[in-house]
């Protein structure tokens, strides 16, 4: 595990005040555990997590500025384990974000062509906002991207209320949708401020998947909803039982 932090350690590493401390512990956001009633907290784990933090703020841009108006209850380092297999697993990429689009999680297993799609502040805007459809999705329907792939996003409810969407995506339908034919990359590449003939060698990188493999991945997509809502309904109820265990101690 290494070398342990105190509270007060960590609000000097991270500049900030104990109650948002322990505001985020209780909203899953940073990782701590507790020893005789003090939290500790593993020096590893906190430089991963802002290793983390750094990369969805870069991802998410300006976006990521704008305070998340719900507390998501999940725990976003098990959210990250359990997504990262889920995408390499099914060798497409995976993302968790807020309601509004915003990453939560760093993007899993990502392709070239969509790396460089990421690169532009224009690519991160409408990346979100092709993720920002699923958190009114009813069911994992096959959307389009601005960007000539499929996504498949659905809602993740804690508590019965949508928190968070996950979605999976950078694939091409090898018909349908996108139907796996080139996209117009010339106008993409100029659209976002990039190479285009970067962008033509990198879509060689873009899996295609035929409808058979499109419909697995929307039964493991809303599969992997029900899972990440459990996790979050276990922990909400974790940490009511504390607080009902730290109220008795305090009698």
């Amino acid at each position: 595990m290494g070398e342990l932090l105190t509270t007060r350690e960590l609000q000097n590493l991270l500049k900030v005040d104990r109650i948002t401390i322990y505001r985020m512990l209780e909203q899953g956001r940073l990782p701590g555990f507790k020893v005789g009633g003090q939290w500790r907290f593993s020096r590893r784990e906190i430089e991963e997590w802002l290793e983390a933090q750094r990369d969805a703020l870069a991802l998410a841009d300006e976006a990521a500025a704008v305070p998340t108006p719900v507390p998501v209850p999940l725990p976003l380092r098990c959210v990250q384990n359990v997504q990262d297999v889920f995408a390499e697993a099914l060798d497409i990429a995976a993302v968790t974000t807020d309601l509004a689009g915003n990453p939560l999680t760093r993007l899993s297993h990502p392709c070239a062509f969509c790396d460089a799609i990421l690169s532009s502040a224009e690519g991160r805007r409408r990346c979100a906002e092709t993720w920002r459809a699923g958190a009114s999705a009813s069911s994992p329907l096959v959307r389009p991207c601005h960007a000539g792939l499929a996504c498949i996003s659905v809602p993740v409810r804690v508590g019965g209320s949508p928190v968070a969407v996950f979605s999976a995506c950078q694939f091409a339908e090898a018909n349908g949708a996108g139907d796996g034919r080139t996209p117009d990359l010339r106008r993409l590449a100029a659209e976002l401020g990039l190479d285009e003939a970067d962008l033509v060698a990198r879509w060689a990188a873009v899996r295609v998947l035929g409808p058979s493999d499109v419909s697995r991945v929307a039964r493991l997509v809303q599969r992997m909803s029900v899972t990440l809502a459990e996790i979050g309904d276990e922990r909400l109820a974790l940490l009511g039982r504390l607080e009902r265990i730290a109220e008795m101690t305090r009698v």
